[in-house]
């Protein structure tokens, strides 16, 4: 059997290190998984800093979305497509 030995405080490093590994793996786990997205996180997938662009594919039915009184959620799946479909090769 080995034995391996670590001083107090490389361990605790160590540990703390591997939990906000842990903590970063989950919350990208949990955001791959969500369809339905907030408009700042839709921005980002697509690449834009306007809320009018948004809008205009909205408009133009380019992605999907949902709206509940003043709350607008994009679907992800949606959104991908999108952009898979306007890829230039």
């Amino acid at each position: 059997m080995e034995l391996i030995v670590f001083e107090k405080e490389a361990y605790y490093k160590m540990l703390g290190e591997l939990q906000q590994y842990m903590k970063e793996a989950i919350r990208e786990s949990r955001q791959e998984r969500q369809e339905w997205i907030s408009a700042t996180e839709a921005k980002q997938l697509l690449g834009i800093k306007s809320k009018s662009k948004l809008q205009q594919l909205r408009d133009q039915a380019e992605i999907k979305f949902s709206q509940h009184g003043r709350i607008i959620r994009y679907s992800r799946s949606s959104i991908m497509e999108f952009l898979n479909k306007n890829v230039i090769k």
